[in-house]
């Protein structure tokens, strides 16, 4: 199972200097997304073992399924506090 650090492509959290050590908001977000579809896709292989028979752990299935979920809602959460940001960035007056 992944942890946090690894949704976050294994990054501690941005201070302000991020950027300028080449580390780009987008790619990391990007990069997360292609690790969750990564995890989606091997719970589902798993998942569809299991069901045709070939073989499987119930256990691992539901165990991949759910770190798959919680890495789902991590990312929509980052992503709304990423686009609160921007909303907010947008408000100010210049």
């Amino acid at each position: 199972m992944e942890s946090v650090a690894g949704v976050t492509g294994g990054a501690a959290v941005a201070g302000p200097g991020a950027v300028r050590q080449g580390m780009a908001p987008a790619g990391g977000f990007e990069r997360a997304l292609a690790r969750l579809e990564q995890s989606e896709h091997r719970a589902a292989g798993l998942l569809s073992r299991m069901a045709s028979g070939e073989g499987g752990n119930l256990h691992r299935v539901m165990l991949e399924m759910e770190a798959v979920r919680m890495q789902f809602e991590l990312l929509m959460q980052v992503r709304n506090r990423l686009l609160d940001a921007y909303q907010e960035v947008m408000r100010m007056q210049v």
